[in-house]
């Protein structure tokens, strides 16, 4: 991880600096007053990457007064560029934002590479660098005031930060993997040994089993003679049900055929007496004088009955003329009575009716010619009523001669009719005779027929007895047949069962074989994942990658301390401690020697102690750089000049010199005036008012 720009809003003494472009530098020193802010640079790029710096709390990092900050940071990775943008707004509610980015050379863009989660994020960019927080400010970056970050840590912790810088991470996931492995053959051998054993004793039940079968053998054959031997009596007991059905569905025909029989001889008999009718000719003869003597006299009422009708016809036109009369004669009657009455009411010697000259005398005279005109008007009209009265008496009788008449003339029809009908019997007599020959031979089958019917119907019921007493004889019932052959089949299910167990040994013995061998190579499984367990772990393949590179360790610390304290330091790393016991443990123990002899660590001064954390921390740090995969190819130096006399910076200088060929960048952070100039590149900060701001020189 190569840093190439730095970009800081409201990030502890800064507050909008502009960019800090990294590109071209390889070893830089910031500079600056104490307090103006060299140190939050790497404080920002370690928030920036893990969310982490030397305060615990995120909101200190805000610069004084506001409520927001924002750190972005563009680095390389081999050959290719990525941005980490982390932001953080304070308060009650603060939250937090994080986002990672890729450059897209094809698009000539940057391409977001975030996760769903800040957590996935995170995880996303400790696995890009392969590097975690702690790994990091224990190698290659060396945290102003804690240089002996390494060095004061128990030689355990030591060691297991050395693991995390050579990668040795992917052995505790081997060791995982192989934990579990081997957890999973010992619970899979638990089962297995479970079920063995379950197996034997099933096993051991083969001679019962056999018993058991012989015994439900035996049951069975006894079963299967009982439903046999019920069942043929039940097959002749049907048998003899289905006979009694077909003879009750026999004589119920026969009860039916014997019923057409009697209506057919029924209407034979009454056939026979109607051709017996027909074929009596004399009868015939009288019938026919009888009707025509009826006919006879229905003629000569027929011409009495027309002479009457013509009669009542010309009374009708009588009776018609003397109402016309009448009826006139009412009419010309009114005129004449109004005439007689004006006159009679006339008081002037003038006519009322002409305006001539008329006396009283002569009025009165005219008024008797009237009154005798009237009088000989009302006798006509009296005679014609009085002759209507006769006529309408006398048309009342014809007309109920007439209607007698009309009902004796009625029945002519149907005496013609039966007169023909006669006359045809008579002429087909001898048919009527041949016709009751055949009706009488007919009705003598059909009483012999029935004679045949009675006799079958009499056998049949016979026959219905008989089957009746033999099923009464049987005593058999469906439920008695249903418990037999219930009794049957559980006796095969038991006779199945017993042999199915027996099979089942038989297949159980085999498998019993199969998880056998199944068992040897999981036994031989677990022996091989334990031993891959203890070679995985951290006294395994880890320690002794432990031990290849510590001699490395060793020779570039001591190579360093020698330069820098001219030979009088050396240091020595030993990964195996012997307890009381007398057993060795793993551990990483730091080893100072000088010319007195060996001293623990505490008792060198602070210079001599910042050169040696220095010389060792150079070690890890190039042990990082050059760790397949990391790609850190960058140190943070913060501080630790302080501590030195003149003598011991030039040594310190001298040494970062002589390893910056190991590095892409090297950033050394010092307020010392007299060491600016001794790197090619110089970050100067300054503060304002308005917040720290940074420029190159």
């Amino acid at each position: 991880m190569i840093p190439t720009r730095l970009e800081l809003t409201n990030f502890l003494a800064y507050t909008d600096p502009g960019p800090l472009v990294l590109d071209g530098i390889h070893v830089a020193c910031l500079t600056g007053p104490n307090g103006a802010g060299k140190s939050s640079i790497l404080d920002a790029i370690t928030w920036v990457l893990w969310g982490r710096a030397r305060t615990s709390s995120p909101d200190d990092l805000i610069h004084q007064g506001k409520d927001f900050m924002q750190v972005s940071l563009t680095f390389e990775l081999g050959t290719i560029s990525y941005k980490v943008i982390r932001k953080r707004k304070a308060g009650k509610r603060g939250s937090s934002l994080l986002e990672l980015q890729g450059w897209s050379e094809e698009n000539q863009s940057w391409k977001r590479l975030s996760e769903s989660t800040m957590r996935k994020t995170q995880e996303k960019i400790v696995s890009l660098l392969r590097l975690d927080y702690d790994t990091f400010i224990n190698s290659s970056f060396l945290v102003q005031g804690k240089a002996d970050e390494f060095t004061t840590k128990p030689p355990m912790q030591r060691k297991q930060i050395l693991a995390n810088i050579l990668g040795l991470e992917q052995w505790e996931m081997y060791e995982s993997r192989a934990k579990d492995k081997a957890g999973d053959l010992r619970a899979s051998l638990s089962r297995l040994d479970h079920r063995l054993e379950e197996i034997s004793g099933e096993l051991k039940n083969r001679s019962r089993y056999q018993e058991d079968l012989k015994t439900y053998e035996n049951q069975a054959v006894d079963a299967v003679k009982k439903l046999e031997a019920v069942e043929t009596l039940w097959k002749e007991a049907d048998l003899a049900r289905q006979e009694q059905v077909s003879l009750q569905r026999e004589a119920a025909n026969l009860e039916t055929l014997l019923a057409t029989l009697d209506r057919e001889i029924v209407q034979l008999r009454k056939d026979q007496q109607e051709a017996q009718a027909a074929a009596d000719t004399s009868t015939l003869h009288a019938r026919k004088q009888d009707l025509q003597k009826q006919l006879s006299e229905i003629a000569a009422v027929s011409k009495e009955r027309e002479e009457l009708f013509q009669r009542r016809e010309k009374l009708r036109v009588e009776t018609a003329s003397l109402k016309g009369a009448n009826e006139a004669m009412i009419k010309e009657s009114e005129p004449i009575t109004v005439r007689k009455e004006t006159l009679e009411a006339a008081d002037q010697p003038l006519c009322p009716t002409c305006g001539q000259a008329l006396s009283a005398e002569h009025r009165h005279q005219l008024v008797d010619e009237i009154e005798c005109d009237l009088e000989a008007r009302r006798e006509r009209y009296r005679r014609n009523r009085a002759e209507l009265q006769t006529l309408e008496k006398e048309l009342e009788g014809l007309d109920q001669q007439i209607r007698t008449m009309d009902q004796t003339l009625g029945i002519h029809p149907a005496l013609e009719k039966r007169a023909g009908e006669i006359e045809a019997a008579l002429q087909h007599a001898a048919d009527s005779s041949r016709r009751l020959e055949a009706l009488e031979l007919h009705l003598e089958q059909k009483q012999k027929q029935q004679l045949v019917y009675e006799g079958d119907r009499r056998e049949r019921q016979e026959r219905l007895q008989q089957l009746e007493q033999a099923l009464q004889k049987a005593d058999l019932n469906q439920k008695e047949l249903d418990r037999l052959r219930y009794d049957k089949r559980m006796a095969d299910e038991q006779v199945g069962a017993a042999r199915q167990r027996l099979d089942a040994l038989e297949s159980l013995a085999s498998h019993q074989k199969e998880l056998q061998k199944e068992r040897e190579q999981q036994v031989k499984d677990l022996g091989d994942y334990d031993q891959l367990r203890v070679a995985f772990s951290k006294q395994g393949v880890p320690a002794m990658i432990i031990e290849t590179v510590v001699p490395e360790l060793e020779r570039v610390a001591n190579d360093l301390l020698t330069r820098m304290t001219e030979g009088r330091l050396n240091v020595r790393i030993e990964t195996q401690r012997e307890i009381k016991t007398g057993e060795l443990r793993e551990a990483l123990d730091i080893i100072i020697s000088d010319d007195l002899g060996s001293r623990p660590y505490e008792l060198y001064s602070g210079g001599e102690a910042f050169r040696i954390n220095f010389a060792i921390r150079i070690g890890l740090s190039r042990l990082l750089a050059r760790r397949a995969g990391a790609q850190l190819r960058s140190l943070f130096i913060d501080e630790g000049f302080g501590t030195q006399d003149q003598q011991g910076r030039e040594h310190l200088i001298e040494a970062i010199n002589s390893i910056q060929d190991d590095y892409d960048r090297i950033l050394v952070i010092t307020h010392i005036e007299e060491l600016k100039n001794a790197f090619p590149t110089r970050i100067e900060v300054q503060r304002t008012a308005d917040g720290s701001v940074f420029s190159l020189v």
